[in-house]
């Protein structure tokens, strides 16, 4: 097949994904690589590299290992690494692991708070995908 391989790349993004300005979805996004707002959206996000650009709108809960805030962010975020433009409005809790970063100008309202690492507690994502999907189909 050429299409099928079995080996998985380990350093590489998995895509990239944009929705336009002008644009809205409704619904949860599941996003192995990065995924760039500029529209509308009005759910929940998991990827590992979310961009909200100015004019950008997301309303539900974001869990990405890197956020970047330029447009509006409205609901909870958890992330490694998460960075607030100067044109950035956060209305919801800002929970990271690693980074915060603020630019001048930025508006926060809502709780920020740095979270603990806990190396013990490392969860095979993929994994679980591939239990709930066997569990489903049994």
């Amino acid at each position: 097949m050429f299409f099928s391989s079995n080996k998985k790349i380990d350093n590489r993004i998995d895509g990239f994904s944009h929705l336009g300005e002008g644009a809205s979805f409704e619904g949860e996004i599941h996003c192995k690589g990065e995924i760039e707002i500029a529209g509308k959206v009005k759910g929940n996000i998991t990827a590992k590299t979310l961009r909200i650009l100015e004019g950008g709108k997301v309303t539900g809960q974001v869990n990405a290992e890197k956020v970047e805030i330029l447009g509006c962010m409205l609901g909870n975020t958890t992330s490694l690494n998460i960075h607030v433009g100067e044109k950035g409005v956060v209305r919801g809790e800002l929970r990271f692991e690693t980074n915060l970063s603020v630019a001048e100008g930025a508006d926060i309202l809502g709780h920020v708070q740095k979270a603990k690492k806990d190396k013990n507690k490392k969860v095979d994502t993929e994994k679980v995908r591939y239990l709930e999907h066997n569990q489903r189909a049994s």
